[in-house]
């Protein structure tokens, strides 16, 4: 049975298809497998360990490729591309298709292309190692999910009535969203609180845990805050294109309040203004984290 599978690398300038002739990839290594460190203590006669922690540690890649050609010129372009492609310094993007899924990680190189000449065949063949500090792989875009927006109410062509008018759109009254999270592990996420019209206070509750985190504040039509949560926390107000950091006007006071993260599966998350909540407009976005591909 053909296993299909499809390797593009990309650098931010250029791009190469790894797996379509003269291009073959032979081998790849630490694309499922990862390094997991236990932080453990052992007391005074302790068999064993007691687990106190653990962590996934970044990520080492290895491609090792084959490159095919009729002439030693054609031969050395296709270095050329190679080592054009897999460049210090720079962020390497990898997006792996396999069994009809994208899944994409990016990494940095840490040992160039290695050649391995011949004098007998056409073929040449490559290593180059890299690691990847964020270690797990992701879906090629971010998952959007609005708990609450406008929705249109009109399509063309179309008339307005001198008499009545037209309403071109609508907000939707679902203040609840379910939001399923495709990964193993807890997700952060970045949500995006949208002001229609004045409001007070905006608020994501978490239904099943609980969970909640609210902002002390006042919003006008126009005024975007933006709240990154996971690995990097952050609270940006944004006014005219204008960014102000935000995360002064977190609601301590009141107790209880987290970055809130996406558990694995199902999660209920319900937005809310202590006024004007009608004003107001939830966008979600995530990305889903997988182990291996």
């Amino acid at each position: 049975m053909v296993r299909e599978r499809v390797i593009i690398v990309s650098n931010g300038s250029t791009s190469l298809t790894l797996t379509n002739p003269p291009y073959y990839v032979k081998k790849t290594e630490g694309w499922d497998e990862l390094d997991v460190e236990l932080v453990t203590s052992q007391g005074f006669d302790q068999d064993g360990a007691t687990e106190l922690n653990s962590y996934i540690q970044p990520r080492s890649m290895t491609i090792t490729g084959q490159l095919y050609a009729e002439t030693s010129i054609q031969m050395q372009q296709l270095h050329d591309n190679i080592l054009n492609l897999f460049l210090p310094k720079r962020e390497i993007r990898i997006t792996n298709y396999f069994g009809g899924k994208n899944r994409v990680i990016t990494a940095s190189v840490t040992k160039t292309p290695n050649f391995e000449h011949t004098d007998v065949t056409k073929v040449d063949e490559y290593t180059v190692k890299m690691e990847a500090t964020k270690p797990y792989w992701q879906d090629p875009g971010e998952t959007l999910i609005q708990i609450a927006n406008v929705v249109a109410t009109f399509h063309f062509p179309f008339s307005i009535n001198k008499n009545t008018g037209m309403v071109f759109g609508v907000k939707s009254p679902s203040l609840i969203a379910a939001v399923y999270n495709y990964s193993v592990i807890k997700v952060g996420m970045r949500f995006v609180f949208i002001a229609n019209g004045t409001l007070s206070n905006p608020q994501l509750f978490n239904i099943k845990t609980r969970e909640f985190f609210k902002l002390k504040c006042d919003m006008q039509a126009g005024e975007i805050i933006t709240v990154q949560t996971g690995t990097d926390k952050t609270v940006t107000r944004n006014v005219n294109g204008v960014e102000e950091d935000y995360i002064g006007k977190i609601d301590i006071p009141s107790g209880g309040n987290t970055f809130l993260e996406l558990a694995p599966g199902d999660n209920l998350l319900r937005y809310s203004a202590d006024t004007g909540e009608d004003m107001l407009e939830v966008k979600l976005y995530f990305n889903n984290k997988y182990l291996g591909v």
